[in-house]
């Protein structure tokens, strides 16, 4: 092939501004309260650890095992409890077959997620 430079197909290129954009799990947050001082609660999983991660006010708090297509046959969920100025927070793991949902309880109550 002497000093010929082979190229691609226009449609064998790699689209780098496609790969850039790949979907990232959005966490699920809650604003409370505690001693008249708000707090973010954040809650993601990683799936390409099988991790769940717990933030609060950005700062971690906590990881969890959350493997891909880990579903629970009975209604005991998984806990995961952490405190914020020394209140007592959980977040409660409900795997489902597409992925995982999350909830934040305190005081035996689920609390109400931002958005």
């Amino acid at each position: 092939m002497g000093g010929r430079l082979l190229d691609t197909l226009p449609s064998q290129k790699h689209n780098t501004s496609e790969r850039s954009t790949c979907k990232v799990p959005k966490p699920k947050t809650w604003t409370v309260k505690v001693d008249n001082k708000t707090h973010k609660v954040e809650v993601r999983r990683k799936p390409w650890l099988a991790i769940g991660e717990v933030k609060v006010d950005g700062t971690r708090v906590g990881m969890f095992a959350a493997k891909a297509m880990s579903i629970t046959l009975s209604s005991h969920y998984r806990q995961h409890p952490f405190e914020i100025d020394g209140t007592l927070f959980s977040v409660v793991i409900k795997p489902n077959f597409f992925g995982y949902n999350f909830d934040l309880a305190s005081n035996g109550e689920v609390l109400t997620p931002d958005d």
